[in-house]
């Protein structure tokens, strides 16, 4: 069994009421994201070392236990035995270590090793000092027997540092990490908010590349939802966009059924809006390496969007009353959604971009022109395809 070995007990600098590993990060704990850690490089179980399971902890441990793995919480060092046994792989992180799982992943993997780095510019940064030349990075996968040998130590002995000691008179290989990752994973101060508002923004970034201006809508709102992200992810307000938008569609549909469906489609504007807020927000709160499902809520409710948008602009635009009406947001809806796949690369943001569609469509259904819109810019995603496809007959070989 592979086991992690996460400690909260350091207080941070500066401020005594709070241990390191409960400083809120994007959202979240130090520690729940050492948690998400520990899932990526397939843990079965956490073993904490803190005092006592105040609120901040039972969160922690409710997101081990949702995913997948169990969660023990140990005050005393020499019970530490008892929980894990020596043919267990023990990964050992640090005391509130913002650790990247990726840098993680890159330096242990499924291996024994201690990972390090240049203590000259480490040890400043407070790393831990190994030698004259390396500093512990934070980080260290070891066998289950190494933990029977701190029953030795007095209960109150900082088990990670003890683990390192003995990793290292083991024998264990270290594993220089890169020096670029050491800004991301140092202490921060708590007066230092710019340097902790910098690396979320580079935390965010490496997981959440939003979509380029060519959709100005869509740009702007998942930039919203980065900035969102911050505050929420974590948190009960978690799913609140989400709500937003199916809240937006059941009242622009209730709007259409009592004959205002152009109020109904200015009100399916905050649907596409809040959608691609709540893609990001549930991207950032997804453990890394945890694939969403196919159909999971995001684009289950896009899907919905679209054909509540072809219901709207068809009953908005009514002509002759019958399904007919249908035909023209039909054909237009299918052909961006197509467009969004194989149309040139230039134009495929904009042909998945729903915040600007509707502010083209909502001021044409209030001055009598939608029809002839939907038409144009029906006609435009068509060109747009037939371009992409007659240019790859032209360079197939």
């Amino acid at each position: 069994m592979r086991i992690a070995l996460l400690t909260a007990l350091a207080e941070e600098s500066g401020r005594a009421s709070r241990k390191a590993a409960f400083r809120p990060f994007v959202g979240r704990s130090v520690l729940s994201h050492q948690i998400d850690c520990a899932r990526a490089l397939d843990c079965d179980m956490v073993v904490c070392m803190i005092r006592g399971l105040g609120p901040e902890a039972i969160v922690c441990q409710h997101r081990a236990e949702s995913l997948g793995m169990r969660f023990r919480a140990i005050e005393d060092l020499r019970r530490l035995s008892g929980a894990i046994s020596a043919d267990d792989r023990v990964i050992v992180i640090a005391d509130g270590l913002a650790l990247d799982i990726e840098t993680a992943q890159a330096a242990i993997g499924g291996k024994p090793g201690v990972a390090t780095f240049p203590a000259d510019v480490a040890v400043p940064l407070g790393f831990e000092r190994i030698d004259a030349e390396r500093a512990w990075a934070g980080l260290l996968a070891i066998r289950g027997d190494a933990v029977e040998r701190l029953s030795d130590l007095p209960p109150d002995a900082d088990a990670a540092s003890a683990l390192l000691r003995i990793a290292l008179q083991s024998g264990v290989r270290t594993a220089p990490l890169d020096l670029s990752t050491i800004e991301d994973m140092a202490a921060i101060g708590p007066e230092d908010e710019a340097s902790l508002s910098a690396r979320e923004g580079r935390w965010i970034a490496r997981r959440a590349q939003p979509v380029s201006f060519a959709a100005p809508g869509r740009a702007m709102a998942e930039r919203i939802g980065i900035r969102l992200a911050r505050d929420v992810v974590g948190s009960r307000f978690e799913r609140v966009p989400l709500m937003v938008a199916v809240a937006a569609g059941v009242l622009a549909a209730i709007l259409a059924v009592f004959g205002k469906p152009l109020t109904g489609l200015l009100i399916s504007g905050l649907m596409a809006a809040a959608l691609p807020i709540a893609d990001i927000v549930l991207r950032l709160a997804r453990p890394p390496g945890r694939e969403p499902r196919m159909w999971h809520a995001t684009a289950l409710l896009a899907g919905a969007g679209d054909v509540l948008l072809i219901g709207l602009i068809a009953m908005a635009g009514r002509v002759t009353g019958s399904w007919i009406d249908l035909f023209l947001p039909l054909m237009l809806m299918g052909l961006l959604r197509i467009g969004a796949r194989i149309a040139p690369i230039a134009v495929r943001p904009l042909m998945s971009d729903r915040i600007a569609l509707l502010a083209v469509l909502v001021p044409a259904g209030y001055l009598g022109l939608l029809q002839p819109v939907v038409a144009s810019l029906a006609l435009l995603a068509l060109i747009a395809i037939y371009h992409a496809t007659h240019a790859d007959r032209l360079t197939a070989p």
